[in-house]
């Protein structure tokens, strides 16, 4: 009976020492299992045109693989890492393509806003105040139209036409504000305060910059900003979009105000004409062979017939 038990507690252990091993060399075989390294760095958040001041929108951040990551990418939370944003874009880059420092011209760099113009394009400055300005909100990459305001009180007199107003340039992108030229950092702080700038420099074709010259002296200039939603983001197509805006009709006084449509008129004004007396003529009178001064005596012409007729003067 003890070897029955003998032999089936060396049978129990040689099973264990068998399942043991299994195990072993199982886990032997089987691959090890590498963690992969990531980073969240920054990359394009849509396909991006050469020459795009980027802003906020246009950026965002995705998890890659370190061993992915070319030299020079920007890792958030890195020490030094550049901050891109109001950076030019040097070519065209595609939608998740990895950005570097290398891709753009920062606006610190020297010449970045000669960088920034197309070619055959000019940077032409405005003055501004808050109200012109909107107040502050226009930054640096936005498109605005131009608005001349006049008064035209001293060159008419129809309360109609007392006041005009007319977009003199459309489509214009702003490259600087002020002594600023990239667009502040979005950092949620309602308090921050805006800068009011006193002068916007913008991206004009050598017409335009001739327009915005003279339109500076013939009245006030307003700035009205136009939306990000446009259906091309390409400066190119942009710089198109206004060389072919068409001329639209002035607004005047008259078009919007119905109290100055329905001002009384004034009738002008009857001017009489008044003739001044013909001068008198002095005569001199001949009685015989006297010759009398008439002083004071002074005929008019047409007199009355009962003046007495003048004598004849006497040959000699």
């Amino acid at each position: 009976m003890s070897n029955i038990i003998k032999f089936a507690v060396l049978l129990v252990g040689a099973l264990l020492i068998a399942l043991i091993v299994r195990v072993v060399v199982a886990s032997a075989s089987r691959p090890t299992e590498h963690v992969v390294s990531t980073s969240k760095v920054q990359v394009s958040a849509a396909e991006l045109p050469q020459g795009l001041l980027l802003r906020d929108e246009d950026l965002t951040w995705k998890m890659l693989p370190v061993s992915q990551l070319p030299p020079n990418a920007i890792v958030e939370g890195a020490e030094n890492a550049v901050d891109i944003k109001g950076a030019l874009l040097r070519h065209p880059v595609e939608s998740g393509a990895v950005l570097t420092s290398a891709d753009v011209i920062l606006p610190n760099a020297p010449g970045f806003l000669a960088a920034t113009l197309k070619p055959d394009m000019r940077a032409v400055s405005v003055a501004v105040d808050d109200v012109s300005g909107n107040a502050g909100l226009i930054q640096p990459g936005d498109y605005v139209d131009l608005i001349l305001t006049q008064q035209m009180d001293r060159r008419t007199d129809s309360p109609d036409l007392a006041v005009s107003s007319e977009t003199v340039v459309e489509h214009v992108r702003v490259l600087a504000v002020g002594s600023e030229i990239k667009r502040p950092k979005n950092t949620g702080d309602a308090t921050e305060v805006v800068t009011r700038a006193r002068t916007v420099t913008l991206e004009v074709t050598p017409r335009m910059g001739e327009v915005v010259a003279v339109a500076a002296r013939l009245g006030s200039l307003s700035l009205a900003l136009r939306s990000f939603a446009t259906d091309t983001r390409d400066p190119a197509a942009s710089a198109a979009i206004a060389a072919s805006s068409t001329q639209r009709t002035p607004i005047w006084a008259g078009d919007i105000s119905r109290a100055v449509r329905d001002l009384p008129r004034a009738k002008p004004a009857q001017v009489t004409a008044t003739h001044a007396p013909a001068p008198a003529r002095a005569v001199t009178i001949y009685r015989g062979s006297d010759k009398g001064d008439a002083g004071s005596t002074v005929a008019q012409v047409g007199a009355t017939s009962e003046a007495p007729p003048l004598p004849t003067v006497p040959a000699r």
